[in-house]
């Protein structure tokens, strides 16, 4: 035992001594060896800059295969490749003693403002006695301040829905060299209305070729908009500015701006079937009530309601309203013709407007991709008094309400005695007997409509003295039907559906054989083989859980068309 001890001390103190030796040499083989980074104590944003690397062998033997490789974090490029390159290497070869190379790289930092980037060089070699490769490692940490292009966006910080503002654009060159190539681009929210712009656009309404900015120089133009939103909602506006270098294209400076949506001085708010919630289904009746406030310091004269449905879901042909109804555009107005209040609305006066529709009892699916219906109701509220504090031609409130409308799933059961297609023999006497076993093969059919289901089950219990044979189950789902003997209970499982299965398509399907013995007592009437068919599934639309059954199935065998009326009856 002492002896194997002694074998492990004597290879640990081998591997220490092996281990420091190579340390050793190693910090023999850098000394006289030296590796410089040479950068400029602080760098502008988007403004290229040259590093360099001085590598010295005063070692005192040559240094072979010599190679450099320059590390930068993802904020910085190597100007001239494509942002992502994080490292560049290059082959030095042999490094006589006192030789002296230098190398370039011409880099430029992106990214935040007043921020660290570390930087590393390391340079790997083969001395003259070894066959082990040895390395040396630098790094200093550069200091990137403010853009060397300067982009400013100035916009109101609040406005009112549909309100015309400017946003002035402006960028400033400080950097110090002359920049070529520029091009800026403006990101505007979805619901942001272009007019113009004082400089005219190159490319759609957001996109500007500014060519070469001289150093010091400095530009501005403004674009001219507005926004449509809810009252306090916040947009953001941002612009960000494009230069070539080297026959690539950087990003090297942006601006943002936020914008906010003041309470309109003519307010208006959508509610349906007093539920802010409310999630639709097919043949549901829908209450919308549209309510309208003056909350101006003026009364606001000849004032106009409009309300669009838009959604293929709507049943047009159930609406009921008090207002005029342009078909065409699936528009309610309401004016001082029929609704009188409407002439003049006296200061801090409120009111509402209704209409009922319903929603359609299908789903009007005619290609897989339609699913995930939605009612949009679009209103607007106006008048051409303007109060004195709004820089605009009317006074104007927008509303507007999305309702989701939720899927449907149905399961259909349906029997079988002759049931060649299913590839299935049932045996047993047609018409049963009383006593005798007779086998049958039951189909479930899936449906499902409008929406992506998951987590879907579908379940029925057998009838008494029913039974599932086990190794008779078919499915075109991949997931086969259960049965569960002390309960009786046939249970199918499937992970997820897509919207449109069944009817674009055909349904899901699964197929079980049961078997039947019947009692005396039954005879002349005909025997129940599966209680009533049920399906939940969760709606991945709307988060909803879905439901829906189908009838119990019993030897009448309406499905099965070589099974007459008096074919099911069980006899004596």
């Amino acid at each position: 035992m002492l002896t194997k001890l002694y074998w492990i001390l004597a290879i640990v103190l081998i591997l220490l001594i092996g281990l420091a030796g190579f340390f050793w040499f190693q910090s023999r083989s850098n000394q006289g060896l030296d590796l410089q980074i040479n950068a400029p104590d602080e760098v502008l944003i988007g403004v290229p800059f040259d590093l360099e690397i001085n590598v010295t062998n005063d070692s005192g033997g040559i240094l072979k295969d010599s190679k450099l490789s320059l590390a930068i974090p993802e904020d910085v490029v190597f100007v001239g490749s494509a942002v992502g390159k994080t490292v560049e290497y290059k082959t030095l070869g042999n490094l006589g003693v006192g030789n002296l190379t230098k190398e370039s790289f011409k880099l430029m930092a992106l990214g935040e403002e007043n921020s660290l980037r570390q930087i590393e060089a390391t340079l790997s070699y083969l001395p003259t006695s070894l066959g082990s490769r040895f390395e040396i490692v630098k790094k200093i940490d550069l200091e990137a301040g403010q853009f060397g292009l300067v982009v400013d966006l100035t916009a109101p910080e609040k406005v009112f829905s549909g309100e015309d503002f400017e946003i002035a654009a402006s960028y400033k060159n400080v950097s110090g060299i002359d920049l070529s190539g520029l091009i800026l681009k403006m990101e505007y929210p979805p619901t942001f209305n272009f007019i113009e712009s004082s400089l005219e656009p190159d490319a759609g309404n957001n996109v500007w070729n500014l060519g070469d900015l001289r150093r010091g120089s400095e530009m501005e133009f403004k674009i001219k908009g507005n926004l449509i939103g809810p009252d306090d909602s916040f947009f953001d506006l941002r612009a960000s500015l494009e230069a070539n270098f080297l026959g690539k294209t950087y990003v090297i400076s942006g601006k943002s701006a936020n914008v906010s949506i003041s309470p309109s001085p003519l307010s208006l708010r959508i509610f349906l079937n007093e539920d802010p919630d409310y999630v639709a289904g097919p043949g549901d009746v829908l209450n919308y009530s549209l309510a309208y406030a003056n909350n101006t310091d003026v009364a606001l004269r000849d004032v106009v309601i409009e309300a669009k449905l838009i959604g293929e879901m709507f049943d047009l042909k159930t609406l009921n309203t008090n207002g005029i109804t342009r078909s065409g555009e699936n528009a309610l107005v309401w004016n001082a013709s029929n609704l009188p209040e409407l002439a003049v609305l006296p200061v801090g006066a409120s009111g509402t407007v209704n209409f009922q529709t319903k929603v359609a009892n299908s789903y009007p699916i005619k290609r897989l991709s339609d699913k995930n219906f939605v009612l949009k109701a679009e209103a607007q509220i106006e008048s051409p008094t303007v109060p004195y504090f709004v820089g605009a031609r009317k006074t104007v409130g927008l509303a507007k309400l999305e309702t989701k409308v939720a899927g449907q799933i149905k399961v259909d059961t349906k029997v079988y005695f002759r049931d060649a297609a299913s590839g299935i023999l049932n045996k047993g006497p047609m018409p049963l007997k009383a006593g005798q076993p007779t086998q049958f093969t039951a189909h479930w059919f899936i449906t499902n409509f409008g929406t992506d289901v998951s987590g879907v089950e579908v379940r029925a219990f057998l009838e008494g003295n029913v039974r599932m044979i086990a190794d008779k189950t078919k499915s075109n789902s991949g997931a086969l039907p259960v049965y569960n003997e002390r309960t009786q209970e046939v249970v199918w499982l499937i992970d997820r559906i897509p919207a449109t299965k069944g009817v674009i398509g055909d349904p899901l399907e699964a197929i079980f054989q049961i078997e039947a013995m019947p009692s005396a007592n039954l005879a002349g009437t005909y025997m129940p083989l599966i209680k009533n068919s049920s399906i939940t599934a969760t709606d991945d639309f709307t988060g909803l859980k879905l439901s829906g059954s189908d009838l119990a199935a019993t030897t009448a065998l309406p499905d099965d068309p070589t099974v007459g009326p008096q074919g099911g009856i069980v006899k004596n």
